[in-house]
């Protein structure tokens, strides 16, 4: 019993951030986006929230990886698709407005 419990806590906390995917965005935010370095620093850090497969998502649609995106498009929930295509809006707004 105290092992299906850990498993349930553990899926509800999010995924551990990809210093990869983060880094894709954080680099190619500047030239995709015509952001300031502390703006996309800011998308960064907050893309550590979302899910691997978000931030790839993320990853592959700034770098223009147009079959990568579509591969995860195909493993994502509507939610996540969702959720993903709202964060870039959303961050980079914020992010540009101070937070």
């Amino acid at each position: 019993m105290i092992a299906v419990s850990l498993v349930v806590v553990a899926s509800a906390v999010p995924a551990l951030a990809d210093a990869g995917h983060l880094e894709t965005l954080r680099s190619e935010c500047a030239a995709q986006l015509n952001l300031s370095a502390a703006a996309c620093a800011c998308i960064a850090e907050k893309a550590g929230t979302l899910s691997e497969n978000q931030q790839a998502f993320l990853a592959a649609t700034v770098t223009k990886d147009v079959a990568t995106a579509a591969t995860l498009r195909m493993q994502m929930s509507i939610e996540e698709l969702t959720q993903a295509g709202m964060f870039m809006a959303d961050s980079a707004h914020g992010c540009t407005q101070g937070g």
